[in-house]
C-alpha cells in the first residue's frame, strides 16, 4: 500500500468515525439508551456482517497495521 492509498485509507476511517459517532448520539437520545450499549450492539452487528464476507481478516489486519 504506498503513501496516497494509507492517506487515503485514513481520511476515510477519520470521517466513517465522525458519522458512527454522529450516529450513536442520535440513536442513543432517541432511545435512552447508553453509549456502552450501543456500542455492544454495534460489535454484535458487525461481527455478524462480517461473516458474511470471504475475507481472511487475519492477513487483512496484518496488511493494514504493518505497513
Amino acid at each position: 500500500m504506498n503513501h496516497n492509498q494509507q492517506q487515503r485509507l485514513q481520511n476515510q476511517a477519520v470521517n466513517l468515525l465522525e458519522t458512527i459517532e454522529d450516529t450513536a448520539e442520535y440513536f442513543c437520545d432517541e432511545h435512552l439508551i447508553s453509549g456502552e450499549q450501543f456500542y455492544v450492539m454495534m460489535k454484535a452487528l458487525v461481527d455478524c456482517k462480517l461473516q458474511e464476507f470471504p475475507l481472511d481478516f487475519e492477513q487483512l489486519e496484518e496488511d493494514i497495521y504493518d505497513d
